[in-house]
């Protein structure tokens, strides 16, 4: 009788006494841990064709059942104890390069062999997710089968492709691997979850990413891998922002024991494969739980203080529309970003950016021409369930093609479970808003299917559903638009954002040097008391201009020439007289 088959009930029976070890298991036992359909009834004649080829035998124990009788403890036979131990020679290791080389080639013998081979390799499999059972975050193992002897370990209900621990055995030994797979695999959906997963990832603090770091440290190597090859690195910090900086890169944490060191390891390779899993699983589960919460994401992607985090979070539950207003480099398009990524999925996002010429039939619904070969009389389709308009000209009609606001909409209204849906208006004061938004202006304010508008061109009639937000953004230092009016105002809760010199200490500190990010916020500071008592808090530079990977190369006078000064020059109206002071301000000696 062969027992080799991953999937086969009999093999499930062999492995679970196996990795019982001494302590052996009953029916009762067996049937609980296999989670088998039919309980005992199914696990009994596997275990009984195992004891009758000697594959298991009577432990000579009994052990109590639920129901207060006695079953029989279940143990391997000697003979099969060595062949069924996570514990592998320099031979396994050639033999495991043989199979993986050669496939169905191999002889019969090494074929047999292999196969118990794969069930001992199975073991560390069976090892790992009762270590990672012991910090309460369980996992689901994949033995390969058939192919080579490896498997492929990932925490349940995540994405096994984003974050994995695997472990190979060939002829140059055991390999053992943390795995972040590529942000580009062509789903935009999944691509942007990962995208997100590596952000948090990097934004995590030192000490929850310190594990990494002592993995290095034992010799363990860090890579990221693309078409253009494979880059190593030194340094926890530089390994998670090359992964965040470059999405097609895959990123690996890998070490391999040579066939002799494997040899002599002997069944303590399950032992190192657990502890891999305690030093990486908990950063897995960080970088998961930020991005599922939403006051984690902000306090990681903007480097904010949790209190202002929260405080946004529960302002965004209580209003439907909000308005983020400050100077430019605030953050308030990335703000607006990060909190809607934090609240509905990327694909229930959209962002769209005002202009002067943006009008209603842009936002909501207009009427477009279209150049058909079909008699004027034919209707058609309109796409959308949109109704069309006939004109007199052959072949020329004109269609109502719905808007984003209008798209997006449609969406959250037909969303299942009201999944929340995010509108972000970049520069939202630049358009003519009474223009652009015409009725909207009372469905945004009263909401719902019993508070019904009547559209301007389709006469459909509209509402705006609870289940999606409008985020705008205004530049308040653009005195060329004209701010919102107090119609506007009221129908969107304002969320100042001002120049936050913490966050520049913040990244610096995280990305390039405590020292740097002090004396860059101290030359905004200065330079930002002499623009305010100048002009007015609306007009200071905010402090993303000197949130930059190269400022330290770069220097704070190239700052100055190249962002700087042209943004001061506009403010100041051509009154150059005033540039030196604040040239000095911010260049001069500290």
């Amino acid at each position: 009788m062969r027992v080799n088959d991953p999937n086969h009930w009999r093999y499930k029976v062999l492995m679970a006494i196996a990795d019982a070890g001494d302590n052996g298991a009953t029916d009762n036992e067996l049937a609980d841990l296999l989670q088998a359909p039919g309980g005992q009834n199914n696990v009994r004649p596997r275990r009984g064709e195992l004891v009758d080829y000697f594959f298991l035998t009577d432990s000579g124990l009994k052990r109590k059942t639920s129901s207060g009788s006695s079953a029989t403890v279940w143990r391997l036979s000697n003979n099969d104890r060595p062949t069924l131990t996570p514990a592998f020679t320099e031979q396994d290791c050639k033999l495991a390069g043989q199979i993986a080389a050669s496939g169905q080639a191999l002889s019969q013998v090494d074929r047999e062999a292999g196969a118990r081979l794969r069930a001992r390799f199975a073991l560390l499999g069976r090892r790992a997710r009762r270590a990672a059972a012991d910090l309460g975050t369980p996992v689901e193992v994949d033995v390969e089968w058939p192919g080579p002897i490896a498997l492929t370990i990932w925490r349940s209900e995540s994405d096994r492709a984003r974050f994995n621990v695997s472990a190979r055995l060939d002829e140059n030994g055991l390999h053992l691997a943390v795995r972040i797979g590529s942000a580009d695999t062509g789903d935009p959906a999944a691509d942007a979850r990962s995208q997100r997963f590596r952000s948090e990832l990097a934004s995590l603090t030192d000490p929850a990413t310190a594990p990494v770091g002592s993995l290095l440290e034992q010799g363990w190597g860090l890579y990221t891998a693309t078409a253009a090859g494979e880059t190593t690195f030194d340094s926890t910090r530089d390994w998670l922002k090359a992964l965040v900086d470059e999405p097609t890169a895959s990123g690996s944490i890998t070490r391999t024991l040579d066939p002799p060191a494997v040899e002599q390891a002997g069944a303590a390779v399950a032992d190192q494969l657990s502890q891999l899993l305690r030093e990486v699983l908990p950063i897995d589960s960080a970088a998961e739980a930020a991005m599922r919460d939403p006051v984690q994401a902000l306090v990681n992607g903007l480097l904010w203080d949790e209190d202002r985090a929260r405080n946004l979070i529960a302002l965004t539950r209580r209003a439907r529309q909000l308005l983020f207003a400050g100077p430019p480099g605030t953050g308030k398009t990335l703000a607006a970003r990060i909190l809607a990524a934090a609240l509905a999925d990327e694909s229930r996002i959209k962002l769209v950016q005002f202009h002067p010429t943006y009008a209603y039939e842009d936002f909501v619904e207009g009427i477009r021409p279209v150049m058909d070969e079909k008699p004027a009389d034919d209707q058609g389709d309109a796409g959308d369930d949109e109704p069309e308009q006939e004109v007199s000209t052959a072949g020329l009609r004109y269609r109502i093609r719905p808007g984003v606001f209008k798209q997006i909409v449609k969406a959250a209204q037909s969303a299942p479970g009201e999944a929340a849906h995010f509108l972000i208006i970049d520069e939202i004061n630049r358009a003519n808003l009474p223009r652009v938004l015409g009725e909207l202006l009372f469905a945004l304010e009263y909401r719902g299917p019993e508070n019904e508008v009547e559209l301007a061109y389709s006469t459909d009639a509209f509402y705006v559903p609870e289940n999606l937000w409008v985020i705008g953004t205004m530049n308040t230092a653009d005195r060329s638009v004209a701010l919102l009016d107090a119609a506007m105002r009221r129908r969107f809760k304002e969320v100042r954002f001002d120049v936050d010199y913490a966050v520049v200490r913040r990244w610096h500190e995280r990305n390039t040097s405590a020292d740097l990010g002090t004396e860059a916020a101290a030359r905004l500071e200065r330079l930002n008391a002499e623009v305010i008592e100048l002009l007015d808090d609306d007009r200071a530079i905010g402090h993303s201009f000197l949130i930059r990977r190269d400022l330290a190369d770069v220097g704070f006078e190239v700052v100055w020439n190249e962002d700087l000064e042209p943004v001061l020059r506009d403010h100041l109206l051509g009154r150059t007289d005033d540039l030196p002071a604040l040239r000095e301000a911010f260049l001069g000696s500290l």
